[in-house]
């Protein structure tokens, strides 16, 4: 038998805290702790609920307030861009505290936000390249992957268009890696998502970025996008595409991943190389691929490991 969960929204529970400190003279520690026991006792979920008593004017949550600021000086035509920054870092800090920060901010428009924000800044960092327009490119994707965190549903069409369109035209390593982070952080747990992304060909863009020299970084964000492209991690969807798109990426990126194990044979490249591969080897003749341009290069990697436990695993297991 199934047990029902209850659910409130954010003002009842405001209410109900305000209530114990003005009715029963608590104080905000006590009258926060209350109201949890309260809803508790009662079976109510209040995982998507702010806890905290941290109310300015009018009632409404630090996040509220960010979101409803950034929402003005967006549409402003005066607007100072170092004024938007300071409201992305605020912004950013309050979503970085749990989900029901994030979830807030969700509702409040945020994510609508961030995605005209970033088509704006785009555009102008691809008719003129410049420091100003980089930084803020950057400081957008780290918001959006903090506000998506654990609720990558907010993602919708001109969010996918947005990250092909990076991945496209931008060259510039660190815009391209937040924008692989974010979209990292829109693959896990949303199997539609992931199709989506798939379905605009960014395994080319990904085959692009691994032939890159230089960035480790870049590197291991190109990695675990490949790994999250075939996750099967989506309980809301009964049959999903890992399997394809595991079987699509190996085709395409195999060789390419087999070549960067030769050049990278020590911690921690060669450990998500292995683990990469591992994620995508489906089917028989994608393993015999990394046979035949691996010849002994697992050999290799375990001879120049030997101390290292985690990589002969993974060596093992290839």
């Amino acid at each position: 038998m199934l047990k029902m969960v209850r659910v409130i929204t954010q003002e009842t529970y405001d209410e109900v805290v305000k209530e114990n400190m003005e009715e029963f003279d608590m104080s905000p520690e006590e009258a926060i702790k209350e109201a949890v026991a309260q809803f508790e006792a009662q079976g109510v979920d209040l995982s998507n609920i702010i806890k905290d008593l941290t109310l300015e004017s009018g009632d409404k949550h630090l996040i509220s307030l960010t979101v409803n600021k950034l929402n003005e000086l967006c549409k402003s035509d005066k607007h100072d861009d170092k004024d938007i920054l300071e409201q992305l870092d605020v912004l950013r800090a309050e979503c970085n505290k749990d989900i029901a920060h994030r979830v807030r901010a969700g509702k409040d428009g945020a994510y609508s936000i961030l995605i005209d924000l970033l088509d704006e800044k785009l555009r102008s960092y691809t008719q003129k390249e410049n420091k100003e327009d980089e930084d803020f490119i950057v400081k957008i994707f780290k918001t959006l992957a903090s506000l998506m965190d654990s609720q990558p549903d907010l993602l919708e069409q001109k969010g996918v268009d947005l990250i092909k369109s990076t991945l496209d035209k931008i060259q510039n390593e660190t815009i391209l890696i937040g924008a692989l982070k974010w979209t990292s952080v829109c693959c896990v747990k949303h199997e539609m998502n992931r199709q989506r992304i798939f379905a605009k060909n960014i395994g080319e863009n990904l085959k692009i970025l691994l032939k890159r020299k230089g960035s480790a970084k870049l590197l291991s964000e190109s990695l675990q996008v490949i790994r999250k492209m075939t996750l099967d991690d989506d309980v809301r969807v009964e049959f999903g595409k890992a399997h394809e798109h595991a079987r699509e990426l190996g085709v395409q990126l195999l060789e390419t991943l087999t070549n960067l194990l030769k050049e990278n044979t020590k911690p921690p490249e060669v450990s998500e190389l292995m683990l990469t591969i591992a994620s995508l080897l489906v089917r028989n003749e994608l393993c015999a691929l990394v046979a035949e341009h691996s010849g002994g290069l697992l050999f290799t990697v375990l001879a120049d490991n030997y101390d290292d436990v985690g990589v002969i695993q993974q060596a093992c297991k290839l």
